[in-house]
């Protein structure tokens, strides 16, 4: 059974469109590590900290007024650490995608 209607008009465009993303992928791999990434995979708390930082202080300033009870304190902690877990994780994952792609700088 031939598609028929809106399936049919679609359905070559979505096969495009996935060998387009499927190639542009297959060609980001190829290409060497940006500065920026290298040393996100290379050092990932260091980026964890030095990206939480200001985002935690920010946290701080905007909950100051709750800042004096313990409660407002733990919450302002914890969730500056989890903004560190989250950019600890992305330099994890930067550096797995670097080994899966065997990518290095200056090659």
């Amino acid at each position: 059974m031939r598609p028929t209607g809106f399936l049919r008009r679609m359905t070559p465009g979505w096969n495009r469109l996935s060998t387009r993303i499927g190639e542009a992928a297959a060609a980001r791999d190829d290409r060497p590590p940006t500065a920026v990434q290298a040393f996100a995979a290379r050092r990932p708390v260091v980026l964890a900290l030095c990206a939480s930082t200001p985002i935690g202080i920010i946290m701080a300033l905007a909950a100051r007024s709750g800042l004096p009870t313990v409660r407002g304190a733990l919450f302002v902690l914890a969730n500056w650490v989890l903004v560190a877990c989250v950019f600890a994780l992305a330099g994890y994952a930067e550096r797995f995608r670097q080994r899966r792609t065997g990518g290095r700088r200056g090659e």
